[in-house]
């Protein structure tokens, strides 16, 4: 778990200009995305432990308090950075890899309540959008942009852009190597 929050921490120093501690402190105090890593990686913690209730607990805590919903059964790599959380759901299967960007009204999930076990798995240094829905069993791989209210119920191959038209548009990204 401290290794985790440490990595969240060092993603967060990256974009903030104030030395240390106070760019922790600030983001403790008034960052909700930060906050709710914090309590997910608290809630993860307990999960992972089978500590009854604490994890369930902590979970409930950071919904209330930041509007973020992580349930604690996710797995998500260090580095997460969530940005402006309010409403952002991650279901209790999807995995979630190194340094990704998650903005406000994301959905991390499952078709419906009764397959709850089918969840997405997300790559490295993903980007997901604001209001960007990922449904069911699907895999997203490393380097990936996904844009603004994609609604993503395929699998999307590495170094690929998906953005929201009229449909799903999936490219290639140029500034990626990708290796086969």
């Amino acid at each position: 778990m401290l290794t985790n929050l440490r990595e969240d921490t060092r993603r967060l120093k990256m974009i903030k200009s104030k030395a240390f501690p106070w760019y922790v402190i600030e983001s403790l105090l008034f960052e909700t995305g930060y906050q709710a890593v914090v309590l997910y990686r608290i809630a993860h913690w307990f999960k992972s432990r089978r500590v009854p209730v604490l994890g369930p607990l902590f979970a409930r805590l950071g919904q209330f308090l930041t509007g973020v919903d992580i349930s604690p059964g996710a797995v998500i790599g260090p580095g997460l950075l969530i940005s402006h959380g309010t409403g952002l759901v991650v279901g209790g299967y999807a995995r979630i890899g190194r340094d990704a960007i998650l903005l406000h009204g994301v959905t991390i999930g499952s078709p419906n309540p009764g397959r709850i076990e089918k969840m997405p798995v997300i790559g490295n240094n993903v980007f997901i959008g604001a209001g960007a829905k990922i449904i069911g069993e699907v895999t997203i791989g490393d380097d990936v942009f996904i844009g603004v209210n994609a609604i993503v119920t395929r699998d999307i191959p590495s170094g690929s852009r998906v953005l929201c038209t009229s449909g799903i548009e999936i490219t290639p990204r140029p500034d990626v190597q990708t290796t086969s």
